[in-house]
């Protein structure tokens, strides 16, 4: 193996790790909220992390893969400066519209309420995106280390200060200490302390990158930055539909449900995060099949058809391993949220279509036809947010499901329509459905079948899992293996 490849190996490896175990720490966080606030307030938290996904995107408008861009050409460090100047006065403009129209904001989705709450979100959503460029130039430096302790630190930071306020400073009020403090932390929801822990670690973030505000100095190239914009604005709309995809259900739920909103996105927001663990999984995915596909065009098309196959194979696996343990996977909820498992098998698979979809998605990246993603996107959003207005004001959070697996499964059938015009692959289709059906036998058998003990039912369910993996082992022996058919 290379030198560079040895490298590559380990900045990748950094870089998936420290954004993973950043992912499972808050993922975990999950289990925490609900049991130390009320269903209402854990519901405004979701709604506020769904509009700030949404606005991290917006507030970025693709200036990060901009930089990547035109940073090759040996201009970065006017690259960088201009890019980042423009990162500071929009993220300024944000806190400066947060703190304006937070009264307006609070009235119109919070009656009034969590006005502190939406000045902390501007604070956020315009650290992080300000942020965006020096951990992007740190990606081009290759300093994967330090990349990968500073996002871990403000983690760290951010699940540090959630305990403090959320468990510790409740601890001393209990045992009759600092009681002086009692009344004014009494009056104050989980959202703000919630909210200003994370305010608080994102501008701790900041303070690495204290030496990256000389590039501030000077003013804007424009000739670049509208060439950057130019090439920048698909970016944008691919990753703003993308959010917008999955996380109108959030943001609008509260409204669409007249009745309790916030509590019934709260026990949506809650069984949603199970589901993310296939999201997980496909985010894993992509660090090692995005490099992987680049570098491999030799290998030729029946390596990627083989690379789809074993995808499924462990994305079903995972489908399979949440719904036989639901109820092992259920002691993370409380009694009051169990209500909402009717939406993790939707979840799980909306999320698993939209990494069939990401794989799908190399025809139009290695033939140059990008705009197709753009176009598939924006279409999986409009379907989504129809369906989200049509469905959950009549059947509730069910309908936010429904309408996020019919938009990542429509997404994920007309890509592979697409593909198979522009650059066909000859996916094993017969193979995959039969997969698709052999998972679903032993999901259904695993759901009708009662058995009043607990441990050998888990023993039954075991049998089951084992079952799928000797038929993945048998498929792997009769159909992929490179000796099969010798």
């Amino acid at each position: 193996m290379s030198l560079s490849i040895k490298r590559l190996a380990g900045e990748t490896l950094v870089y998936g790790a420290s954004t993973m175990v950043g992912r499972l720490l808050n993922w975990l966080l999950m289990p925490f909220y609900i049991r130390v606030i009320l269903p209402e307030e854990y519901g405004v938290i979701v709604n506020i992390y769904g509009l700030i996904s949404v606005l991290l995107v917006l507030f970025t408008y693709g200036l990060e893969t901009g930089f990547f861009r035109f940073a090759r050409d040996g201009e970065e460090a006017s690259v960088y400066s201009s890019s980042l100047k423009m990162l500071a006065y929009s993220s300024s403009l944000l806190f400066l519209l947060s703190l304006l129209f937070s009264r307006s904001f609070s009235l119109f989705f919070y009656e009034g309420n969590h006005q502190s709450a939406i000045i902390l979100t501007g604070i956020i959503v315009a650290s992080d995106s300000f942020l965006a460029l020096p951990f992007a130039r740190l990606r081009l430096q290759s300093a994967s280390l330090r990349f990968g302790l500073i996002k871990l630190s403000g983690i760290g930071l951010n699940i540090s200060l959630n305990l403090f306020f959320l468990l510790f400073l409740p601890y001393l009020f209990s045992k009759g200490l600092l009681l002086s403090l009692f009344d004014f932390y009494n009056q104050i929801s989980g959202v703000f302390w919630i909210l200003l822990s994370n305010a608080l670690s994102s501008v701790f973030q900041l303070l690495f990158f204290l030496k990256d505000l000389v590039f501030l100095r000077g003013p804007v190239q424009w000739p670049l930055i509208k060439n950057m914009l130019r090439y920048s604005w698909p970016v944008l709309l691919v990753g703003l539909s993308g959010m917008l995809t999955q996380n109108v259900d959030k943001i609008w739920m509260p409204k669409l449900i007249k009745d309790n909103g916030f509590r019934e996105l709260a026990v949506y927001g809650a069984n949603f995060k199970i589901g993310v663990l296939m999201s997980l999984f496909t985010q894993s995915f992509r660090f090692a099949f995005e490099p992987y596909f680049f570098k491999n065009r030799e290998k030729g098309k029946n390596a990627y058809a083989l690379v789809m196959e074993y995808f499924v194979f462990f994305g079903l696996l995972i489908f399979m391993g949440v719904i036989l343990f639901q109820d092992v996977v259920n002691v993370l909820l409380t009694p009051e949220y169990l209500r909402g498992n009717i939406v993790i098998p939707l979840i799980l698979m909306a999320l698993f279509f939209y990494g069939i979809y990401f794989n799908l998605s190399l025809w139009y990246k290695l033939s140059d036809k990008t705009i197709y993603g753009a176009y598939f996107g924006v279409f999986g959003m409009v379907i989504t947010i129809a369906l989200n207005f049509i469905l959950v004001p009549r059947i509730g959070f069910m309908g936010a499901a429904i309408a996020l697996t019919a938009g990542y499964g429509t997404m994920m059938l007309i890509s592979y329509y697409f593909g198979q015009k522009f650059y066909p692959i000859a996916y094993p289709i017969g193979r995959i459905f039969l997969h698709f059906l052999v998972a679903g036998v032993l999901v259904l058998a695993g759901s009708l079948l009662s058995i009043k003990l607990f441990y050998l039912e888990l023993v039954f369910k075991s049998f089951l899992i084992i079952s799928f993996l000797f038929y993945i082992w048998y498929i792997h022996f009769k159909y992929l293996s490179p000796n099969a058919h010798d």
